[in-house]
């Protein structure tokens, strides 16, 4: 996250075009020619904030305090040496998380944050870092308590496993995003971005009539 090293630019899946596409209110092929030129822009893969907040204009009609608002987020999340620079997979997966959409669809960009090497599981390596993120992320504010939710995540993890060690096991999209759907505490902790969790279904008990 904000290392110095030049990285490949990122790839759009069509998955984040539709995504992207959805957001922004704009087709398929207008998102395609927009991170063309974002790429173009910053060819070595590195975002610098007033190239984020051009970006975002580029596609959002939002008002510009909100765009302001959205790059200063994603730089705050993701720019972990304070150099002021972002690399283009942590700005699509920012854009994604400080977009609006389902609590499902952001935790699918949060698993992306750290399966670090694109496999499609996050292992222990991955666990590691996203360990030390919440930490640099919340430890500041609570260390006590970050420490505590750290050890149920990790427990949460084994336990989706069947007891495995840490060491063996390998986490896939759908455990992960269902781990955090069901554990508001896990969520905020491991998201780089506020994600409301979604309230549960009141039901209606149906009026029975008195005979």
């Amino acid at each position: 996250m904000g290392s110095n090293s030049s990285q490949p630019p990122a790839e759009l899946s069509e998955e984040d075009v539709e995504f992207i596409s959805s957001k922004a209110k704009i087709d398929h092929e207008s998102v395609k020619v927009w991170y063309e030129k974002l790429k173009a822009a910053c060819p070595n893969g590195k975002i610098s904030k007033a190239d984020t907040v051009s970006f975002l204009r580029s596609i959002n009609s939002g008002k510009e305090d909100q765009i302001e608002k959205q790059a200063t987020d994603i730089h705050k999340a993701f720019d972990a040496n304070n150099d002021g620079i972002v690399d283009q997979r942590e700005f699509l997966i920012g854009f994604a998380l400080t977009s609006t959409g389902s609590v499902r669809e952001k935790l699918k960009y949060v698993f992306r944050t750290y399966d670090h090497d694109k496999d499609g599981v996050i292992n222990k390596k991955e666990i590691d870092r996203m360990v030390k993120i919440a930490m640099s992320l919340h430890a500041k504010d609570d260390p006590e308590n970050t420490t505590r939710v750290i050890e149920e995540l990790k427990r949460s993890l084994e336990n989706l496993h069947q007891g495995k060690d840490l060491d063996d096991i390998k986490i896939t999209s759908k455990e992960f995003i269902q781990l955090l759907m069901e554990n508001k505490e896990l969520c905020e902790l491991v998201s780089p971005f506020n994600i409301d969790q979604p309230r549960e279904p009141v039901v209606q008990q149906p009026h029975t009539q008195s005979k």
